[in-house]
């Protein structure tokens, strides 16, 4: 129901599951706040969270536990995530053959380095474009 005078009405946000299912008391290890936002407000919040792919109550609770939350779509990112299964397939092809055999030939281990260095420049590209994107 939308009040008249455009007050904001209180949402409830916690865990409310149990009170929900016939139990006549909230669980002890909460604490239960009633959070007060007007319809502008709400509505943003509500984007948000879907835009998250979260729970209201959960992205309430992680913005004001973490300060920030981002969405980070991988689709996007799709250059690092190829790279990176990329070389996870040659390491695992290199892995099969060193269980099968044994043994593991210098080259595969010169290979397994390179691989090692790689990732770590991938890794360093990825979290300074992540950065760039929280700034």
């Amino acid at each position: 129901m939308i009040p008249e005078n455009g007050e904001p009405l209180p949402i409830f946000v916690g865990c409310f599951a149990g009170f929900y299912e016939g139990r006549e008391e909230l669980r002890t290890n909460r604490k239960y706040k009633v959070l007060t936002f007007t319809f502008d407000e709400w509505n943003k919040i509500e984007k948000l969270a879907e835009r998250c792919k979260m729970k209201t109550a959960t992205f309430i609770k992680t913005a004001a536990l973490k300060g920030k939350v981002f969405v980070i779509d991988l689709k996007e990112n799709r250059e690092y995530v190829t790279a990176l299964n990329r070389i996870g397939q040659n390491i695992n092809q290199i892995a099969r053959i060193a269980n099968e055999t044994g043994y593991i030939h210098p080259d595969d281990l010169r290979r397994l380095e390179d691989f090692k260095e790689e990732i770590c420049r991938i890794s360093k590209s990825y979290q300074s474009k992540i950065q760039s994107l929280a700034a």
